[in-house]
């Protein structure tokens, strides 16, 4: 048996790990000096099935016409899961939804459901730079943002053609409506969360690896916590539906948590100062469950603080960047869309490699363009006493002028068939992707907004616990 273990070991090799499966690093992290391990709950510990976000559209349909008198023709708008990906800002005033990238540079843009032409979106975001913090942008920063984002540029293009005006909203009195109105469908113990309760099937997906991951952190000595900013009811029922009884010796879910916080009100809960407050009529157990408090009460309950904790969710400012400018935490991000994102860069890899070939060659034909042009230049010069030259003629002169001409038409040539080969291969490159907004984590050949808030504030990020 050793010896059969020591050729398992000898297969392994890390390069061999799937790139959608890895786990991927910022700031180097010591998992053995990790005490305690905390969960965000909904799209990090849960997350939900496409089902869940067509109830959650068409509760807002109902609460738009019902409390802000949206029309009823709006029951007819379909919902497209793949409209939106996170990253993108809404540009409420105009209509307008945009891409933008590190640099804050806008390089795709729609108006409505449509692409936003050229010049329109030069005037409108080249002029000035662009601070997406403003109040007059919503950022697309939660997977709970993708139906209100689709929803948004639907009415846009049914308030564009409204000839008479009988829409009464302006765009941003459309975009606060729908934004109050996804707020009212998903907070508290509404009708969203009681139909997701009652059919955790049809809205949850079960990953066979959680249970499993969760008993290995305790199985190294660490304690783990839940922190999320729903009620208990409904976290106990979704829970339950993903751990109890999964595994031997974890009979409920709460056997793998030593403190639940529900009700936690991130991102006030990391630099707020209140206290944990248990939750009544809960059948005592060894795990602490609470609603409220803050950061310092949570340290105090786990008995550990500081960089010993790693706290893992998919909220870039709810739960990345507020922990980490709260306190020294270890941060990790779950981005469920990069698993299938990666999956799709391994299939374009030739087709990437091909495009980086072609560039490097349009640099290289671009020097040598230039060179040539500038000998030829020099040569004509010598050639035309009107231009402070010699005046220099003969057979070789015009045999070196003509060599010198062909050299460059041929470069050109070479050029432009170049050009249009790289334009072809980026454009496989970018198929498999989103086809109004492309990657998630890139726009062009820069760091999307989305993909620098990642490599800024997230310590490590992968696709699921």
């Amino acid at each position: 048996p050793s010896r059969t273990f020591i050729q398992l070991f000898n297969l392994f090799e890390p390069q061999t790990i799937r790139f959608n499966q890895r786990v991927f690093v910022n700031r180097n992290l010591k998992l053995p000096k990790i005490r305690a391990v905390g969960f965000d709950m909904d799209y990090t510990l849960a997350v939900y099935t496409r089902d869940f976000e067509r109830l959650a559209w068409e509760l807002t349909l109902d609460t738009l016409i019902r409390d802000h008198g949206f029309p009823e023709k709006i029951r007819s708008f379909d919902y497209d899961p793949d409209f939106a990906i996170r990253g993108l800002v809404i540009d409420m005033g105009h209509g307008n939804i945009f891409k933008i990238d590190r640099h804050r540079h806008v390089g795709r843009a729609t108006h409505g459901t449509r692409g936003l032409g050229t010049q329109r979106r030069k005037t409108l975001y080249r002029r000035y730079p662009i601070i997406p913090s403003r109040r007059s942008y919503f950022k697309v920063d939660t997977l709970f943002s993708m139906p209100e984002a689709h929803l948004y540029a639907l009415y846009v293009d049914l308030m564009d053609r409204d000839p008479g005006r009988r829409l009464k909203q302006e765009y941003t009195d459309a975009f606060h409506a729908i934004r109050a109105s996804i707020d009212a469908v998903h907070q508290g113990g509404g009708e969203l969360k009681r139909r997701v309760a009652a059919d955790p099937a049809r809205y949850l997906r079960l990953d066979p690896d959680l249970a499993a991951t969760l008993e290995q952190f305790k199985a190294t000595g660490k304690d783990l916590f839940l922190l999320t900013n729903s009620g208990w009811e409904y976290t106990d029922a979704v829970m339950s539906h993903l751990l109890d009884d999964v595994l031997p010796g974890f009979p409920r879910w709460l056997d793998y948590f030593k403190v639940v916080v529900c009700d936690a009100r991130k991102p006030r809960f990391f630099s707020g100062d209140g206290e944990l407050v248990p939750v009544r009529d809960v059948p005592r157990r060894r795990t602490r469950i609470t609603t409220g408090g803050s950061l310092r009460d949570l340290e105090r309950a786990l008995g550990v603080g500081g960089e010993r904790i790693l706290y893992i969710g998919d909220h870039i400012y709810g739960d990345i960047l507020k922990s980490k400018k709260s306190s020294t935490w270890r941060t990790a991000m779950i981005i469920p869309e990069m698993e299938d994102e990666l999956r799709r860069l391994e299939g374009i890899r030739e087709n990437q490699i091909k495009a980086d070939r072609l560039f490097q060659t349009r640099l290289r034909l671009e020097v040598e363009l230039n060179y040539q042009q500038r000998l030829l230049m020099s040569m004509m010069g010598l050639m035309d006493p009107a231009s402070g030259g010699e005046g220099i003629h003969g057979a070789d002169m015009e045999e070196a002028r003509a060599a010198g001409e062909a050299n460059v038409a041929g470069i050109r040539k070479e050029l432009e068939d170049v050009e249009r080969e790289l334009a072809s291969t980026r454009r496989k490159v970018l198929e498999p992707f989103n086809p109004l907004w492309g990657m998630l984590l890139r726009e062009d050949a820069a760091l999307s907004m989305f993909g620098a808030q990642v490599e800024d504030y997230a310590g490590l990020y992968t696709g699921k616990v």
